[in-house]
């Protein structure tokens, strides 16, 4: 339509000579109300020839930072997401009578966000500045599928879909989903079991490996609901089942959970010194540079008959079995999150005999790893336990900001919140004990009366 009406302007504009083969210019007609507004609309025209170029830019700086395939972010479905429903919790006064050495050490506590929506917590750890920020892990549970169990029917998770939550912690609010999808694009259904904040990067561990995430990503993204892939290219392979991960200094903290047969035929090395449990927890020193373990020595482990190749680990931990979440309170000290099932949680507070990243001593013991070399291993023993704290079901990630002690609940989460007795749905905010509070203020819990 734009190259017919130039033909018909430029006839217009030339009339033949007689006699001769050349044409003279023809004085331009006064502009009738048709003609102006046909060289309106080839201005019109012309002006979003000129825009579509800078729309189609922006709209790629959008989908840039905010993540690949951000823009389902719009949807109704996915904003509701960011809201917080609570079910069910306990007061101070339920603390103090159920859980009289919680309930001395809390502070203040928010719902986690998503429950409504079937989202899981399972990691937490705090963001390193100054933000009062803090990043979950979990899944969404898309199916659920009947089980038996000792007593009947239950509901378990038989479709996830992994996700992260940016929460502000001086409101609860939620600042920023994330879906989780894998390197090719497709949604991720891991566990999520953890999540550690080092380098200005986001570590979830899984099945023997850590998948890396751009933080920037998570804080800086122009949309409320993202999606996010690990960035890592290549495999990180873990000697750990990767159901719990904890950052200190530059090294992170790999565990497993054990519950009985889980994993069987387990790696020798698992297999605590003496205690008969088969906790075990990995430490990898992490280079800032290439953001990968810096002993890039491998060998192959072995767990429930399937090989998989990992990084040889500087340190390790052996500890009780069903531990959720662990945080460092310093050098020495270390807090192991536990639980299963409809029974208190427990808080366990261990101090290692020495700083487990640095040269051991005589009374470390040590164990032979696959390639046939030997780790120092520090035991966490009843001789190492200096306190142990009960705390409501379903206690999972665990983490320290240097004052605070921060743990996330999922027993507001269904299917628990159907069958379990004592239902917290917080992520919790205490005092460990020997940390001297500076200028925080105690907020009593208080139940809920409805959702909110």
């Amino acid at each position: 339509m734009l190259l017919l009406t130039i033909i018909r302007r430029t006839r217009a504009r030339w009339r033949p000579r007689a006699g001769s083969g050349l044409s003279r210019p023809k004085r331009r007609p006064r502009a009738g109300p048709r003609r102006s507004a046909v060289r309106g609309l080839v201005l019109v025209r012309r002006g979003w020839l000129v825009l579509l170029p800078a729309l189609a830019l922006l709209l790629v700086l959008i989908v840039r930072f905010s993540g690949p395939g951000s823009m389902h972010a719009f949807s109704g479905e996915a904003k509701a997401r960011l809201e917080v429903h609570s079910y069910a919790n306990l007061d101070q006064a339920a603390y103090r009578l159920r859980y009289p050495a919680m309930a001395g050490l809390l502070v203040r506590g928010h719902v986690i966000p998503g429950l409504h929506a079937n989202f899981v917590p399972q990691g937490v750890d705090f963001l390193p500045d100054e933000s009062n920020r803090a990043v979950i892990s979990g899944y969404f549970c898309q199916r659920f599928d009947r089980a038996p169990l000792r007593w009947g029917l239950i509901s378990l998770c038989g479709k996830k879909q992994s996700a992260l939550y940016l929460v502000d912690l001086d409101d609860g609010k939620a600042l920023r989903l994330a879906m989780l999808e894998e390197r090719d694009g497709t949604p991720m259904r891991r566990h999520a079991g953890g999540i550690a904040v080092l380098h200005e990067r986001l570590w979830l561990p899984d099945n023997f490996e850590l998948l890396r995430f751009d933080l920037s990503r998570l804080l800086k993204a122009w949309t409320k609901v993202i999606t996010l892939r690990p960035e890592n290219k290549t495999r990180i392979g873990v000697d750990s089942s990767g159901d719990f991960i904890t950052a200190r200094g530059d090294t992170l903290w790999v565990g497993n959970f054990q519950r009985a047969d889980r994993g069987a035929p387990l790696p020798p090395h698992y297999q605590s010194l003496g205690v008969g449990t088969a906790g075990w927890t990995a430490a990898y020193r992490i280079d800032r540079e290439t953001l990968r373990p810096v002993n890039e020595q491998t060998y192959t482990v072995n767990w429930s008959g399937r090989d998989f190749e990992v990084y040889r680990p500087d340190a390790a931990l052996h500890h009780r079995n069903l531990v959720q979440g662990m945080t460092f309170i310093d050098e020495r000290r270390i807090v192991l999150s536990t639980s299963w099932g409809n029974r208190a949680s427990g808080l366990s507070f261990h101090r290692l005999s020495s700083d487990p990243l640095k040269p051991p001593g005589d009374e470390v013991p040590t164990v032979t790893l696959p390639d046939g070399s030997t780790i120092p291993v520090w035991p966490m023993l009843p001789a190492t336990l200096e306190m142990q704290i009960a705390a409501p079901p379903g206690a999972e990630g665990v983490t320290f900001d240097g004052q605070l002690l921060l743990s996330v609940f999922e027993g507001g989460a269904l299917p628990y919140r159907e069958r379990w007795n004592d239902l917290e749905d917080r992520m919790v905010m205490y005092q460990p004990p020997g940390v001297t509070l500076r200028d925080t203020p105690l907020v009593p819990l208080v139940a809920p009366k409805a959702s909110q």
